[in-house]
């Protein structure tokens, strides 16, 4: 699948990842993905994705968060995230997801009060 990032004005116009080229390849089916959701993603690369594309401290927006695959590469980064998704099964998964990615032994973040799914319609 085929990607765009871009920037708009002045500021942070940058890629982190100096001289690496922009090709990411990644398992489409580890042994720990979700699959509920048609399109998921490998949370794997889209932590790659934020380590290359974003600066710690910044909120990450994920207009149509599906599974929260975004989500929960933050919660791995300890990164914040804000995640869009009006299909209230796909938000649920998300929310379960992002928990369970906080809830790793391996990680030392505090994780982020309860999500609420806000009524946009």
């Amino acid at each position: 699948e085929c990607f765009v990032t871009a920037w708009a004005g002045k500021g942070h116009a940058k890629w982190n990842a100096g001289g690496k080229r922009g090709v990411y390849r990644h398992n489409v089916n580890p042994t720990d993905r979700e699959g509920s959701h048609p399109t998921e993603k490998p949370w794997r690369l889209f932590s790659e994705l934020l380590v290359d594309f974003t600066n710690p401290g910044e909120t990450i927006l994920d207009p149509f968060m599906g599974s929260g695959t975004t989500l929960v590469a933050c919660a791995k980064l300890g990164r914040k995230g804000i995640g869009i998704e009006l299909d209230p099964d796909y938000f649920e998964i998300a929310c379960k997801r992002v928990r369970d990615a906080y809830s790793q032994p391996d990680l030392f973040i505090a994780p982020p009060a309860k999500p609420i799914q806000e009524v946009l319609l």
